[in-house]
């Protein structure tokens, strides 16, 4: 493949030292990165060109992949750490673990490179609760203009801190943007159970493909097990082979206020552990939104299912903690 440019891979950060050890020995790892947007890639093709900072000084040093990116890199020079890469459809971080060695074999130093790719794209996805209704007797409300749920708090508190986000949802699922929702997008569709987003899976990704999913589903008529959840997460399965990898956290959803029916979602919550914990090999997440949010910040509503504000305020949280210390959503100055 040609080169198709150079992109300006933006400020690099290689002041942070990782004090773990590595397969060589050495218990330094130097932490590097840079950030790439989306405008970027198709400025220049779909390519990235950087420079993995490293120490070359010493004569015939040379850099020495760790990580197999041969599935993205097109052009590699080992000599100056010179390298172009196609990320392709996911946004998702790029971790590049590399050593410097000297003509010996013996090992120089350790590093590892982050690409970043923004925005990362997220899609809400969910019921009711995920498109953000407070109340319900003879009508949903507030209005869908109106609905911003755990959407608004997560959206305003990740963007204040500097990450570049884009919600995502089909078109005509917006809700929020009169309530001041800068990006009112999401997929959260009032009564629907987890067979119904089955079924809507592929569409959806047709759509709109995403990096990270924020899954929020179960309290519509909840069964007794969370089976429908291995389902779903089956057809993503598919849906990732035949395209990229998407990270997906999965919320415990939130009480009832009723007991009888609580205990139900206690029951199901359960099962829903087990099926996460049992996916080892899925980058898959439990978010525990069922300790974040207690019966008390349930609206008082007729049917008691639906967080008050501060139940959703308290949902987001949640959701922010879990991108936050996973490796999807970062910054070159952590």
């Amino acid at each position: 493949m040609t080169d198709s440019g150079t992109t300006d891979s933006g400020t690099t950060d290689s002041g942070t030292t990782d004090s773990g050890t590595t397969d060589s020995g050495n218990t330094e790892i130097e932490l590097s990165c840079s950030a790439v947007t989306v405008e970027d890639l198709i400025n220049t093709g779909g390519s990235v060109n950087l420079t993995l900072p490293a120490d070359l000084t010493q004569t015939a040093s040379q850099l020495i992949l760790q990580t197999d990116i041969s599935n993205l890199m097109t052009q590699f020079d080992p000599t100056s750490g010179a390298i172009t890469l196609v990320p392709g459809a996911s946004r998702l971080p790029i971790d590049i673990d590399y050593t410097v060695e000297s003509t010996d074999n013996s090992v120089i130093g350790n590093y590892r490179h982050t690409l970043l790719i923004n925005p990362l794209r997220i899609m809400p996805l969910g019921d009711s609760i995920t498109q953000g209704i407070e109340y319900f007797e003879t009508t949903d409300l507030p209005p869908p203009p109106m609905r911003v749920g755990y959407r608004k708090f997560l959206y305003d508190r990740l963007t204040n801190d500097g990450f570049e986000i884009d919600f995502l949802g089909q078109g005509g699922q917006s809700a929020g943007e009169a309530a001041g929702l800068l990006d009112p997008e999401n997929n959260g569709y009032p009564g629907v159970e987890v067979s119904f987003l089955v079924a809507k899976l592929e569409e959806q990704l047709a759509e709109d493909p995403v990096d990270v999913i924020l899954l929020h589903i179960g309290t519509n008529n909840t069964p007794s097990d969370a089976a429908g959840i291995d389902e779903w997460l089956d057809g993503l399965d598919t849906w990732e082979a035949a395209n990229y990898p998407v990270q997906v956290f999965i919320a415990t959803i939130v009480p009832k206020r009723d007991p009888a029916l609580n205990a139900v979602v206690d029951q199901f919550n359960a099962d829903l552990r087990t099926r996460i914990a049992a996916r080892a090999g899925d980058m898959v997440q439990l978010v525990e939104q069922n300790l974040a949010v207690s019966v008390n910040e349930i609206s008082d509503e007729p049917i008691g299912i639906h967080p008050n504000i501060d139940g959703y305020e308290l949902m987001a949280n949640a959701w922010y903690e879990a991108l936050i210390g996973s490796a999807a959503l970062r910054q070159c100055d952590q």
